[in-house]
């Protein structure tokens, strides 16, 4: 096959042992969504996109619309209509993809636990953004915690509150304590054509470790063994958070700098990270919180299965 993986992948890959599976499961990435997955991405009231400022920082935004707002044209592009998103409209994504026309997407959905990546060239045109796929892929349903949320016939906008800092609150550092649910972006690098990556994190309560207030320990978990998270760390150290407090419709959105930590081998951590002895660290650099984000009623149903 053609290698799909980029030189910081291969390492994290060999690193971990795991370059065997995932020289099988790159089989996935293409450069077109699989027709299965066009509807699923069609119904999507939410997408988490991953984009970098002219700064070189890497941000992850929590975009909610109308049902239908992510438009498939044809197996090799999206287009996000923007007149359906009620997201804030000045949202940083909105900015960034003006000075970095490269996203990263997931499209998930909680209730089901299924999830669809996409990474691509962007362009925006009025009330359009138009999304050229460089690869797409399916990913399994470990770690998500099943949430099913209210079907309104459509969502209404709602004025946001926007604060920004650079160390966490203590209300910030509690809400991360307590969460379950996590949004990581990354880039395998800063050049024009760097993939952007958007992916998920999960775990019981807990899982995230506070270090200090500028710094978190999130463990790895067993996975596809590809580590497009991981490996692009290893090549770029720019990296990007996104917290959702689904009880209360608010988001924290953290840039910062990511770095591996492997070979962990105290009982303590192996049994923190299932057995892997992985974690990243992530510094963070700058905040944004914005209260009244969207107005959505979530119910937590169960934790995942697959939680150590």
């Amino acid at each position: 096959m053609n290698e799909v993986y980029h030189s910081g992948e291969i390492a994290v890959q060999e690193s971990a042992g795991e370059r065997k599976m995932a020289m099988s499961t790159g089989r996935i990435i293409t450069d077109t969504i699989i027709k299965g997955a066009i509807n699923f991405i069609e119904q999507q009231p939410l997408s988490v996109v991953s984009s970098m400022d002219a700064q070189g920082q890497i941000w992850v935004s929590l975009l909610v619309g109308d049902f239908g707002f992510t438009e498939v044209p044809r197996q090799n592009a999206l287009i996000l209509h923007t007149d359906k998103i009620y997201s804030p409209a000045n949202d940083l994504f909105f900015e960034n993809i003006q000075h970095h026309p490269t996203i990263g997407a997931l499209y998930i959905e909680l209730a089901t636990r299924r999830r669809f990546r996409i990474n691509g060239q962007v362009q925006r045109q009025n009330q359009q953004v138009f999304v050229n796929i460089s690869e797409a892929y399916p990913n399994c349903p470990k770690y998500i915690q099943k949430r099913v949320m209210s079907d309104p016939e459509r969502f209404i906008e709602v004025e946001p509150i926007i604060t920004k800092g650079d160390l966490l609150t203590p209300h910030q550092r509690e809400w991360i304590r307590k969460a379950d649910t996590l949004f990581v972006g990354s880039s395998s690098g800063q050049e024009s054509n760097a993939q952007l990556d958007a992916s998920h994190r999960g775990g019981n309560t807990g899982f995230v470790q506070l270090i200090d207030e500028q710094t978190l320990k999130i463990p790895d978990y067993k996975g596809n063994g590809m580590f497009n998270t991981l490996g692009n760390f290893a090549k770029n150290p720019e990296a990007g958070l996104l917290f959702i407090d689904f009880a209360q419709g608010k988001t924290l959105q953290l840039t910062g700098t990511a770095a591996l930590l492997f070979d962990q081998n105290s009982p303590e951590d192996q049994d923190t990270t299932g057995g892997t002895g992985r974690y990243w660290t992530f510094k963070i650099r700058h905040w944004t919180e914005t209260n009244n984000h969207h107005k959505v009623d979530w119910k937590l149903m169960d934790y995942s299965p697959f939680n150590p």
